[in-house]
């Protein structure tokens, strides 16, 4: 035989023998390991097995997500539409978890022909009442804001950061600026220029910038509001609003401006809580007397309020009512024992206390006074009680005056000299005995010379 031939028959043989291993391998794996290879596949959503979807395989199964997920591919219809094996896949379902989440249907939305003569009559009924309520709410609202609120538009501050601010402050600013000074030329110039005084000069003008656009902000703000004709709902949202315009004036440090706002808001309702910021934003200010009143409101309004107790004592400190100041903050800790605001005040209101109590247990000390006595000297006083004595006016004089005047005549008039006085005398005294002994010293010794020249 040729070469040729018996490599082509070894070569069959081989090709057959790899087959048959093949087919072996392939028979003994089962359709469940590999479906794939029998032609089967897998779902797209849950990658179920496309066998599963069986009547035999949903009635042995007890896995309960398992079988969710295959009623889920079912009712999808990706591998096709089955009402009868979605029915029993349900009932399957129903029997293992009768409350499962995928048994549940959706239900299209309630309509007319949904309920009853009777129920459709009754819940048409609540909507046109509900309907007619908020219609006359909302025409009364229309109608106080026609009547009352065109007047309030011209009590509204401006917008915050609007340019309104603006015009004023350049209007103001403008008749008092500084004339420029010339810039320096030459080196000699600028070692002339001071630097730090430019610059403390700019910061200067930057805050009187500042003030000027403040305070022509807050003359444009009317502090009390017009509230006539306007409910009650209406006044708690203006006063609400007020406050928290306020609020947030406190929050960036413009305390006048906070003060203002919590008094609007104290205009149209009065409230504790615009009452007690307002005292704090006072004490910020360094009001006393403002802030101790608005903490006496409060603590009308709200006998107890321990902020208004606390912010009282405060004042009472700084108005030197050390006593009244220690009985607030007492108070305030019987009820918050561990406030430490009230614990440190306290503790420098005590300390201040004792700092106090030694100046007014000290005496001062008093001057020795001299007392001498002068004769022969009338006072006028004591001319003019004789003259009256005289005249018949000495009755309208009392006891005490005739004794008084009596014994001025009789004793002279009191001089009172200080310590200091009669030293001065007495040096004044020695200055003058001292200048005549030195005098005829001198003339003693002008004469001892002229004998000598004789």
């Amino acid at each position: 035989m040729p070469r040729w031939l018996l490599l082509s028959k070894l070569s069959i043989t081989i090709y057959i023998c790899f087959i048959t291993i093949f087919l072996y391998y392939i028979s003994a794996m089962t359709a469940k390991d590999y479906p794939s290879l029998w032609g089967f596949g897998t779902t797209k959503t849950f990658k179920i097995p496309v066998e599963h979807l069986d009547f035999k395989y949903i009635e042995k199964c007890s896995d309960v997500k398992h079988l969710e997920k295959i009623l889920c591919v079912l009712r999808s219809g990706e591998e096709g539409y089955y009402p009868e094996l979605t029915e029993f896949c349900e009932k399957r379902l129903k029997g293992l978890a009768p409350e499962s989440r995928a048994l549940r249907k959706d239900k299209p939305a309630a309509t007319a022909s949904s309920f009853t003569a009777e129920e459709w009559e009754r819940i048409d009924g609540d909507i046109k009442s509900w309907v007619s309520e908020i219609k006359n709410e909302e025409n009364k609202i229309h109608c106080h804001e026609t009547e009352t609120f065109p007047a309030m538009d011209n009590n509204l501050p401006p917008v915050r950061g609007s340019n309104s601010r603006l015009h004023v402050s350049k209007e103001k600013y403008s008749n008092s600026r500084r004339p420029k000074k010339k810039i320096p030329r030459d080196y000699a110039e600028w070692d002339k220029f001071d630097v730090e005084k430019e610059c403390s000069k700019i910061d200067e003008d930057y805050k009187e910038k500042a003030v000027v656009n403040n305070k022509s902000h807050l003359s444009k703000i009317e502090t009390r509001i017009d509230t006539a004709g306007l409910t009650e709902k209406e006044k708690t949202s203006l006063a609400t609003r007020e406050k928290e315009k306020g609020n947030e004036a406190f929050n960036s440090g413009d305390y006048e401006e906070a003060i203002m706002y919590y008094t609007r808001s104290i205009s149209v309702l009065p409230t504790v809580a615009a009452y007690n910021n307002r005292a704090q934003a006072e004490l910020k200010l360094q009001n006393w007397n403002s802030a101790f009143w608005d903490c006496e409101k409060v603590l009308e309004l709200e006998p107890g309020n321990l902020k208004a107790l606390l912010r009282r004592a405060t004042t009472y400190k700084h108005q030197n009512k050390l006593q009244e100041a220690i009985e607030d903050l007492n108070k305030v800790l019987n009820v918050e024992p561990g406030n430490e605001l009230a614990k440190k005040t306290l503790l420098e209101v005590e300390r201040d206390l004792k700092k106090s109590e030694p100046a007014s247990k000290t005496q001062t000390k008093g001057k020795r006074m001299v007392i001498q006595e002068v004769e022969n000297s009338e006072d006028e006083d004591g001319k003019d009680s004789r003259k009256a004595q005289e005249n018949g006016s000495g009755d309208k004089m009392t006891e005490i005056q005739h004794k008084i005047y009596s014994s001025r005549q009789n004793i002279g008039e009191i001089r009172v000299k200080t310590e200091g006085q009669k030293r001065r005398e007495e040096e004044r005294k020695g200055n003058s005995k001292s200048t005549r002994e030195t005098g005829k010293e001198e003339r003693a010794s002008k004469g001892r010379k002229r004998e000598k020249l004789k």
